[in-house]
């Protein structure tokens, strides 16, 4: 995991997947500079049926959480730190994002994306 920093907080992204991980308090700051609700009124479905890993901060299973257009899309997050992961892109190269505006754009574009039903 490569560390992100920016401000007082720091985000990490995984070097082999691209993956995000932030902490919910950040998500959600940057959803409101981004012009959207808080995580908590975006919505999403639970999806007891994945087990998702575990939180790389407090070692505690992970759950998903789907939503987007037929549910197509997916992030995980932790029941008791509140962390979430976003999963890297599917297709290409790890995304070289090295600053924090970046990496809040990236959060913020899926999650316009994720609000969509």
């Amino acid at each position: 995991m490569t560390e992100i920093a920016g401000d007082d907080n720091v985000m990490q992204r995984c070097s082999d997947c691209g993956g995000l991980w932030v902490d919910v308090s950040d998500v959600n700051r940057f959803l409101v500079h981004g012009n959207l609700p808080a995580l908590t009124s975006i919505g999403g479905w639970l999806n007891a049926d994945v087990m998702a890993g575990q939180c790389p901060a407090c070692n505690v299973d992970l759950v998903e959480i789907e939503g987007g257009e037929k549910k197509s899309l997916r992030y995980d997050t932790c029941e008791s730190c509140g962390g979430i992961w976003i999963d890297g892109p599917e297709e290409g190269d790890v995304p070289e994002t090295v600053s924090w505006k970046d990496a809040a754009a990236e959060i913020v574009g899926f999650y316009r994306r994720f609000a969509r039903k």
